[in-house]
């Protein structure tokens, strides 16, 4: 196995104690490349979602695809595609706003009809349309996964009356039943809101005066269930955090991402009680969007601790991580011919 060492790392432990750990660097490489046959993409729709089977779930968009209209496939470990078709209501075509995985290899998908109604509908693993509910007129949702009970966590925002009538939006996470019930809005711990004037910057300390709160978006981040039952909510930006949520709304720990220097995060992925986190490094000299290499620390999701990280700098791999699952990485990416290809990685 070619491993490098890294400087030591401390982390905190029950936030009394210090633990300081040498971490290594371990390289991944290529094990098996998987072609899908017949599909072919101009390009890959983050993000790409897997199941606790290893199936893998993307958009591969064509140029041809209008605002919405970029199907969800799926991607057995063989390379065997199912196409969730574009979802229809009164025979007018809807757009897809998110996507995610069912327990039993469907999908369940955030659909809008672009005139201020947007829905929850789920498909079989067939692609066949089981059910649909409507959201609240209020909420305008953007990420979803779905809970093997049937109930779903959406995040976006929630619109609500604000001063002389004009509409305040505000970060949203909730839980939904099967039925379309709110069952509880989740309450994340994140630094206390900032109260600002109205219009401008500077903080002010006076709250009776013409102020309004400022609290972290929810539009740079992704969520998904993992294999225990419970939701994973991850900011996508240094230092994430990443939220663990019981399937009932409740939040149940919060994992601290590490900031890796001149690398930005672009994925988080759990497998049990791992958290596999992707981060690019772009290639200097160049104004493209060029990387130079991908690094994936995997942290224990109770503790925090990063147990190992992993490296790579091949093309082959890309950084379009699907899945990690009992030690292997599987990446999407476009082959020659825009041909879609699943890569399995392994560390060596």
């Amino acid at each position: 196995m070619n491993v490098q060492r890294l400087a030591r790392v401390c982390v905190p432990a029950f936030l009394i104690v210090a633990h300081c750990a040498a971490q290594d660097i371990v390289e991944l490489k290529p094990a098996a490349i998987v072609k899908v046959a017949g599909q072919k993409a101009d390009g890959i729709v983050e993000p790409v979602k897997c199941d606790s089977r290893s199936n893998t779930y993307a958009q591969a968009s064509r140029e041809s695809d209008g605002p919405g209209q970029t199907p969800v496939i799926k991607l057995s470990p063989e390379g065997k595609v199912t196409v969730f078709p574009i979802p229809r209501r009164e025979g007018k075509a809807l757009g897809i706003l998110g996507f995610a995985p069912t327990v039993d290899e469907g999908v369940v998908m955030l659909t809008t009809d672009w005139e201020d109604h947007r829905y929850v509908e789920t498909y079989d693993d067939r692609g066949e349309f089981k059910s649909r509910f409507s959201l609240p007129a209020e909420v305008d949702p953007a990420q979803i996964a779905a809970a093997s009970d049937g109930k779903v966590l959406v995040s976006g925002s929630y619109s609500s009356p604000g001063p002389e009538g004009a509409g305040v939006a505000k970060p949203f996470v909730g839980i939904f039943g099967s039925d379309g019930r709110l069952e509880r809005e989740v309450d994340l711990t994140e630094t206390p809101p900032r109260r600002v004037r109205g219009g401008s910057s500077k903080l002010e300390p006076d709250a009776s005066r013409d102020v309004r709160e400022i609290r972290p978006s929810l539009s740079s981040s992704t969520i998904q269930s993992s294999p225990d039952g419970n939701f994973i909510f991850s900011r996508i930006s240094n230092g994430g955090p990443v939220y663990i949520v019981s399937p009932a709304g409740f939040e149940l720990n919060k994992v601290d991402l590490p900031s890796l220097p001149d690398s930005q995060l672009l994925s988080v992925t759990v497998d049990a009680n791992r958290v596999a986190a992707l981060y690019a490094k772009k290639k200097a000299g160049t104004t493209q969007n060029e990387i130079s290499d991908v690094f994936i620390p995997l942290l224990d999701s109770q503790t925090g601790e990063e147990m190992i990280r992993f490296h790579h700098s091949s093309p082959q791999l890309g950084a379009g991580l699907a899945c990690y699952h009992e030690g292997v990485f599987s990446f999407l990416l476009t082959g020659q011919g825009d041909e879609l290809e699943i890569v399995r990685a392994k560390g060596e």
